[in-house]
């Protein structure tokens, strides 16, 4: 079980906390000070080795074993699994005419960021209200373990209100 905004960031490498890399929220669980509208989710895996054979078989073993679950104080808002939620950087693994020894093929990602990322987008806006607690759990069942290290990152897609 992986939880996603947990764990706050922290500044200093001694700490080995979460940096802006993994989270732009400062507190555990709750968003600051400000209500956030949020639209969808989505999720990313990066991996440790790239263009590893075993990085698409990973994949599957994720997507297929696990499912997420976002809840807000007591009520959950979702619960599906992982494989009907958008990645903001899918994985085409293609094999083509390989050199003479070549065991593996070609792993292509595709890049994540910026507008018209895939999400699952929800039917209404959520709203996070300040310091309200909310809980992302990526869970996983008794799949087979994955092979190499990978990141598991979740997006919340949300927009700030700000006071007029």
């Amino acid at each position: 079980m992986l939880s996603t905004f947990a764990v706050p960031q922290t500044w200093t490498a001694a700490a080995k906390g979460k940096t802006y890399r993994d989270t732009n929220i400062e507190n555990s669980n709750v968003v600051p000070t400000k209500l956030f509208k949020t639209v969808g989710i989505s999720w990313g895996m990066f991996h440790s080795v790239l263009n590893s054979a075993t990085n698409a078989t990973d994949r599957e073993v994720i997507r297929q074993g696990g499912f997420l679950q976002f809840r807000i104080v007591d009520k959950d808002i979702i619960f599906l699994p992982l494989s009907l939620i958008p990645e903001v950087n899918p994985m085409v693994a293609a094999v083509g005419a390989l050199a003479a020894g070549a065991t593996t093929g070609i792993n292509g990602y595709a890049g994540g960021g910026g507008q018209n990322v895939p999400m699952y987008k929800f039917p209404i806006p959520i709203t996070l209200n300040p310091y309200e607690n909310f809980l992302v759990l990526l869970q996983f069942d008794n799949s087979p373990p994955v092979n190499t290290t990978l990141d598991i990152q979740c997006v919340l897609h949300a927009y700030m209100r700000r006071p007029t």
